[in-house]
């Protein structure tokens, strides 16, 4: 596969996790629940770190992270405003953060299904990153009512 396109398929994987972290750090003061404070915190420890190896393998690579596109991000906290203006019940909250995690998921798996010649390294980071937020959907269904 050419460096180009592997160099685009680990960007993605690295965006993936910094929407998680960014996406948390803008519903984060919108949530009431200790609990489910408490899920979103780790899942934003758990993208952090997986983050850093995104970063580390990009730079083994000699690629540098990108941040997200401004218009991604605005897009994002539009969203969240918009989608707890009326409703910042926990209920509410762990839908659109299972929501936000189907979309990486769906996201990550194109991805992944774009690039069948890349390098175990990259396939096995965006395997782990696709079980981080299958994961994340798991611990967030309990909150939904």
């Amino acid at each position: 596969m050419q460096k180009a396109n592997e160099s685009d398929y680990l960007a993605e994987i690295y965006r993936g996790s910094l929407m998680g972290v960014e996406t948390i750090d803008m519903i984060l003061p919108k949530v009431n629940n200790a609990e489910l404070k408490n899920e979103l915190q780790r899942e934003q420890s758990v993208y952090n770190k997986f983050k850093e190896k995104a970063v580390a393998e990009m730079h083994r690579r000699h690629d540098d992270p990108e941040d997200l596109p401004k218009m991604q991000e605005f897009g994002a906290w539009m969203g969240v405003q918009l989608n707890t203006m009326m409703d910042s019940t926990s209920s509410h909250i762990a839908d659109l953060m299972i929501q936000g995690n189907n979309m990486g998921v769906i996201g990550i798996t194109k991805t992944k299904n774009a690039h069948p010649d890349a390098s175990s390294q990259i396939t096995d980071l965006a395997d782990e990153l696709i079980k981080i937020q299958e994961d994340n959907i798991e611990k967030l269904k309990p909150f939904l009512r």
